[in-house]
């Protein structure tokens, strides 16, 4: 992990020094953030495209799906933890596009 940092270190000081005006450096963190922001963007979409995939074969919406199998009424098949899993996703991945989009 040292190493990782270390790397990660070396890189962001190579760019300062690379774009040395403030405003050249921002707009290319800018655009990377862009990108990385649509990637997300793409990818939530695809989380909730398989959400709404469940939702429709169980009849009940994720967050009453999510409330009743974390109080263990509706069992453990494998179907359910998926959609858990994939519900945990799209919560986590949403929260990286709020702020992605502050830092924007």
């Amino acid at each position: 992990m040292t190493g990782t940092y270390m790397d990660m270190s070396h890189k962001l000081e190579a760019l300062k020094e690379t774009f040395s005006d403030n405003l050249e450096l921002e707009h290319v963190l800018t655009k990377l953030l862009s990108v990385a922001l649509n990637q997300y963007q793409l990818r939530l979409e695809r989380y909730a495209r398989d959400l709404r995939d469940y939702e429709a074969r169980y009849s009940m919406d994720t967050p009453a799906f999510h409330e009743r199998f974390e109080s263990g009424e509706l069992g453990d098949a494998a179907d359910f933890f998926e959609w858990d899993g994939l519900y945990d996703l799209h919560r986590d991945l949403a929260e990286k596009i709020r702020r992605l989009e502050l830092a924007l």
